[in-house]
């Protein structure tokens, strides 16, 4: 059952949904928790480590898609399409097609960049992929911070694009967010009582978009 299909936000990184709720990243920060930040990896720069399996940390998988999803190719980036198959599992793409762990100069560390149909080897193709997260234990809250577009004072670039936060529950029920992305980087964080199972991530930025600093198993907070 999908609860919302969408929610369109002004404001980028204060993004609520049924049974979503937003709350400062900074916040969860202050509360116990784990964090993945993609460091178990030697620093390099792009295209850096090419992934063709799903990542895992503890308590955490990452995937291109969730089985019974498939990644179809929009406009050269991935777009997700069909309902995943509980129980809720993180799957790979195509060779050279799910993930691409590097150095970024926006985080000043690793981060994990999702792949798109253009491949991990080209620049246009590093960022536009989407993500699957699926967490061990259902988490009342999590964050994750996201990087769009860099800084342009010249204004030679195109404009951020979006990117579209898909939460499922442990049956499958859907809320979905789509943020505007912004210049640099958001810092993310949802809490919610439904208990998120798994998060799927798209986008549409032109410059792509990486991922670090993943919150999760975090001590639920009062209030």
């Amino acid at each position: 059952m999908i609860r919302l299909a969408a929610a369109l936000l002004v404001l980028p990184g204060l993004a609520s949904a049924e049974g979503v709720l937003a709350v400062p990243y900074d916040d969860l920060l202050l509360q116990p928790h784990r964090i993945e930040r993609f460091d178990s990896l030697p620093s390099a720069p792009e295209p850096g480590h090419r992934i063709d399996q799903h990542w895992r940390a503890p308590g955490l998988s990452i995937g291109e898609r969730l089985v019974g999803q498939s990644a179809r190719d929009s406009d050269g980036f991935d777009a997700l399409t069909g309902f995943p198959n509980p129980p809720l599992r993180a799957i790979p793409g195509a060779p050279g097609q799910t993930f691409a762990i590097a150095h970024h100069a926006g985080f000043g560390s690793n981060a994990l960049f999702p792949v798109g149909p253009k491949g991990a080897d080209l620049p246009e193709g590093r960022g536009e992929g989407s993500a699957a997260l699926v967490f061990d234990a259902p988490q009342t809250a999590l964050g994750l911070r996201l990087h769009a577009e860099y800084p342009d004072p010249l204004g030679q670039r195109p404009p951020p694009g979006s990117a579209v936060v898909t939460f499922y529950d442990a049956a499958g029920d859907i809320t979905a967010i789509t943020l505007p992305l912004s210049h640099g980087v958001l810092s993310l964080g949802w809490r919610s009582d439904m208990g998120i199972t798994a998060l799927t991530i798209e986008n549409t930025d032109p410059g792509g978009i990486a991922i670090d600093d993943i919150l999760y198993d975090v001590t639920a907070l009062a209030g």
